[in-house]
């Protein structure tokens, strides 16, 4: 069975049309409201989605472990990760749960590093984090920083994760790496509108990235 976990924070105008999507090719998707102060939980269940809202903000990190530990709790055998502000299409799920069934136990949706698609910094910040996690994890990364995947519930039973924020996108591709775990890759497009911009911070969240990385660089996994 696959569940979508999609993390939401005042997303009640944006999370409609990702929701009705979605539901095409999961068995449910599960909105973990994080702390919104909108309607979001409100919209999100008119549609059919289950949720689970934190009291106040937590971040996605946090708001993942919850649905985590969700599809943990429900045997859910797939998970796919998307945000709720419309910068993941989720009619581009199937190709990445294709590659998947070629063997993989996480697929990563890669974005066009492109000027005319995305901010400088952006392309700059995520060439780097690329290029550093390649080198930790032994294997080619094409987009360490997409937040746009599909994984095995497998990769979530055997990871304990401990970074916040954005990082948790970092910290799997590493240990999930170095766990034995094989990872792959498909273009999406990259989307960049008003109405789906990036929460990242320009500066500070790309030295937490770095930071994380280098920390990252001596986890040995458990066997």
């Amino acid at each position: 069975m696959l569940i979508a976990i999609i993390p939401a924070k005042d997303e009640a105008h944006n999370i409609k049309d990702v929701i009705v999507k979605t539901k095409k090719y999961v068995d449910l998707v599960l909105v973990i409201d994080d702390g919104s102060t909108d309607n979001t939980k409100e919209v999100a269940e008119s549609l059919g989605a289950e949720v689970i809202r934190n009291e106040v903000n937590l971040g996605k990190a946090d708001a993942l472990k919850i649905g985590f530990k969700y599809a943990i709790e429900h045997n859910f055998d797939t998970i796919a990760l998307l945000d709720a502000d419309g910068q993941h299409d989720p009619d581009e799920l199937p190709k990445l749960l294709k590659k998947l069934n070629e063997g993989y136990d996480i697929v990563v949706g890669a974005r066009k590093f492109s000027p005319e698609l995305m901010p400088p910094l952006r392309i700059f910040a995520n060439s780097v984090s690329s290029f550093l996690v390649s080198l930790i994890c032994g294997t080619k990364i094409l987009d360490s920083q997409s937040g746009y995947r599909v994984l095995r519930t497998e990769v979530v039973k055997k990871i304990t994760f401990e970074t916040k924020r954005y990082q948790l996108d970092t910290e799997m591709l590493i240990k999930a790496a170095r766990c034995g775990f094989k990872i792959g890759f498909v273009e999406i497009n990259t989307i960049y509108t008003e109405r789906a911009k990036s929460k990242i911070n320009q500066i500070i969240d790309p030295l937490k990235f770095l930071w994380v990385t280098l920390k990252l660089a001596f986890f040995r996994c458990k066997r």
